[in-house]
């Protein structure tokens, strides 16, 4: 046989809608088509987050072990830290006394100052500086202290910041007072 044409047959079992060539056939083929690719990419977005969840959820695992791992750790030297603020205390109370080292001098003079009649309740004694507050039993007892305070060489600067009459049940008065001193 000598060159022979083959013949294409094509046979078409579903024949073309003439529904497809009108204007609203091609939105919808054209809508269908888009459709399908924006599912696909909303469903590799989903594919996307789903896998890194199980990325995030080992994260946030390992944060809270290591979280975990770290107040165990600080829970363990929570004794050692209560013993290091008492130590560091301690010291400071020391070192707080050895700049009152002239403390045990300073309470005579005090006791050649106050009068009887003269209840201190707090007193204060830092370098080179006494305060206190108490109540003066009478106006009398109260004129000599401050003026003891004021006349005696060792107290300088005298300051009485308060005077108060105590109630009706009570008698006398509630001072408060500050004076440099030198030894």
């Amino acid at each position: 046989m000598s060159k022979q044409k083959k013949q294409k047959y094509e046979i078409n079992l579903l024949p073309k809608d003439p529904f497809y060539k009108t204007s609203l056939g091609r939105f919808l083929t054209w809508s269908l088509n888009a459709g399908r690719y924006i599912i696909i990419f909303t469903e590799l977005i989903v594919i996307a987050s789903f896998a890194s969840r199980f990325v995030l959820d080992r994260k946030v695992t390992d944060l809270n072990e290591s979280i975990h791992q770290k107040e165990m750790i600080i829970k363990s030297q929570a004794q050692f830290e209560n013993e290091f603020k008492l130590a560091q205390s301690k010291i400071q109370n020391l070192s707080q006394l050895d700049q009152q080292n002239n403390l045990v001098e300073v309470f005579p003079l005090l006791q050649q100052v106050i009068p009887e009649g003269i209840r201190l309740s707090k007193l204060n004694i830092k370098r080179e500086m006494v305060g206190g507050e108490g109540v003066a039993i009478s106006n009398s007892s109260l004129n000599n202290f401050i003026s003891n305070l004021q006349l005696s060489p060792s107290f300088t600067e005298v300051s009485v910041s308060r005077i108060e009459s105590r109630d009706e049940k009570q008698a006398g008065f509630e001072i408060q007072f500050s004076a440099s001193y030198s030894l």
